[in-house]
């Protein structure tokens, strides 16, 4: 499957489009995606909801883990929140492959400001299924 077909595919993540994410570039375990910080996506505390930025690292990481054309689904994700944002920040998640197996997959997902400023860093870990990215219905 051509890199084109795969970013079409995950470009139609029906979530990410509503949380206003947008995808920036796939190639084979990488990929960038970036949102600006909308009032709505403020808690209590007036900066950026985690499950905000948590969905921004996690869109990126989906890119990623599927760019190899092969249906990838999470396993475990461990995220740290290290710095604050105000409204109208806008924030760049890359996910970037750090081990590859058959059967699993390993990635490091970076938050960051426009700045340069590590908002959040979290590790993923995938499951690669025998399954073609758009092979239709999951095997059992």
């Amino acid at each position: 499957m051509d890199q084109d077909t795969i970013l079409e595919q995950i470009r139609r993540d029906p979530f990410a489009r509503f949380l206003g994410i947008e995808l920036l570039e796939v190639r084979e375990g990488y990929a960038k995606a970036a949102l600006t910080v909308q009032e709505h996506m403020l808690n209590f505390h007036g900066i950026p909801h985690g499950g905000v930025i948590f969905s921004l690292a996690d869109a990126a990481f989906a890119a990623a883990s599927n760019s190899h054309g092969q249906v990838a689904v999470a396993l475990h994700v461990s995220i740290n929140f290290l710095a604050a944002v105000s409204p109208g920040a806008r924030l760049t998640a890359e996910a970037t492959e750090e081990h590859l197996t058959r059967r699993t997959g390993l990635y490091r997902l970076a938050v960051t400001s426009e700045d340069g400023t590590l908002i959040a860093l979290a590790h993923g870990t995938v499951y690669r299924k025998d399954q073609p990215l758009s092979g239709g219905p999951p095997k059992a």
